[in-house]
């Protein structure tokens, strides 16, 4: 099977994940998580909450009984953990490590956090841990991907052996609504 295809095969969705995180957080935070404290901390009715806790009940994620408080099972306490790491993970390369601004970092990281396998997430921990290190070797990374091209037009035509014929940075930028250059 082709592997967009598999996408929603996915353990739980972008919102699901968001719901367990939010559990966790205000567990955490609070000591409980009741449907009105997860609406309020997502910004959304309680009448979502309701039925997406149902989905997620009927997934072994959560226990809730009527009026209750909201528990996560084992394996949903996994997934929030999961996620949330993930998308520290994630922020923190971006931002640390790519030099992509905070706020872009962590709008992409919350994404895909939910998106990323526990492989993925390890060896970019695993990159991050060692770009990030006083090694001198990670010192001269850091100094090379400072200075190395951000686009194709920074160097000599035909020069890039990534990207062939088209430049893919030129690909990737986007074209803002007041006419503007934007990347």
């Amino acid at each position: 099977m082709d592997i967009w295809k598999r996408f929603g095969e996915k353990e739980v969705s972008h919102s699901m994940a968001h719901y367990l995180q939010a559990v966790a957080a205000l567990k955490s935070d609070k000591g409980h998580a009741r449907v009105v404290d997860i609406a309020d901390h997502l910004g959304v009715s309680k009448s979502g909450v309701t039925s997406m806790l149902r989905s997620l009940q009927s997934r072994g994620l959560v226990t809730h009984e009527r009026y209750g408080a909201v528990e996560l099972t084992p394996s949903g306490q996994r997934l929030a953990s999961r996620t949330e790491s993930n998308r520290r993970v994630l922020t923190m390369f971006l931002s640390e490590i790519l030099g992509v601004p905070e706020a872009v970092a962590s709008e992409d990281a919350c994404m895909i956090e939910h998106l990323v396998s526990p492989e993925v997430s390890i060896e970019l921990l695993r990159l991050t841990t060692f770009v990030r290190s006083k090694h001198p070797v990670a010192a001269q990374f850091r100094d090379a991907y400072k200075a190395s091209p951000r686009s194709c037009a920074e160097h000599a035509p035909g020069a890039c052996e990534l990207c062939g014929e088209t430049c893919l940075h030129e690909s990737l930028v986007c074209e803002p609504k007041d006419g503007g250059a934007e990347v």
